[in-house]
């Protein structure tokens, strides 16, 4: 009974130490949509956490068919059971180049000898869906009298 006890024991304990070793490093990526039309903007979102001590930049994917409007950086620390977290987000707003169907591959980083991965998405782009914009509104032709005042019509200035 005792060795059970102490075999129960020892597998708990290595269950956990692989639970908290699965929690190190997590990556995942998100778009704010997966089918727009060829004038919208689509946000792509990277969030990179993890509790190794050197965290480097990931490898984002190649946004070929999209025009990369902006991005953005930021990175946080913080404390988790007396250990520090780094989380790195990046975020890139994208313009598609053309409608049709097209691939965003997952990001990578690699920690501590292992490689990690996001996901991929597919996304769909159909036609602009609307006509250019104009800066300002047609102006409304003047009012044209029907007949040329008379004399007693006209205002002395």
């Amino acid at each position: 009974m005792k060795t059970v006890r102490i075999f129960l024991i020892a597998f708990l304990i290595s269950l956990t130490a692989a639970g908290a070793y699965a929690q190190t490093t997590t990556i995942k990526a998100q778009v704010d949509k997966l089918a727009l039309a060829a004038d919208e903007p689509l946000t792509y979102k990277l969030t990179v956490a993890s509790l190794a001590k050197n965290v480097p930049g990931p490898q984002l994917p190649r946004f070929d068919n999209f025009y990369i409007v902006s991005q953005a950086r930021a990175s946080t620390i913080s404390v988790e059971a007396g250990k520090l977290r780094s989380t790195l987000s990046y975020t890139c707003v994208l313009i598609p180049k053309e409608a049709g169907k097209f691939k965003i591959e997952p990001s990578r980083i690699k920690i501590d000898g292992k490689v990690f991965s996001s996901e991929g998405f597919t996304i769909e782009v159909k036609p602009a869906s609307s006509k250019p914009k104009s800066a300002a509104p047609p102006e409304e032709a003047p009012a044209v009298p029907e007949h040329a005042p008379s004399e007693s019509e006209k205002v002395a200035l």
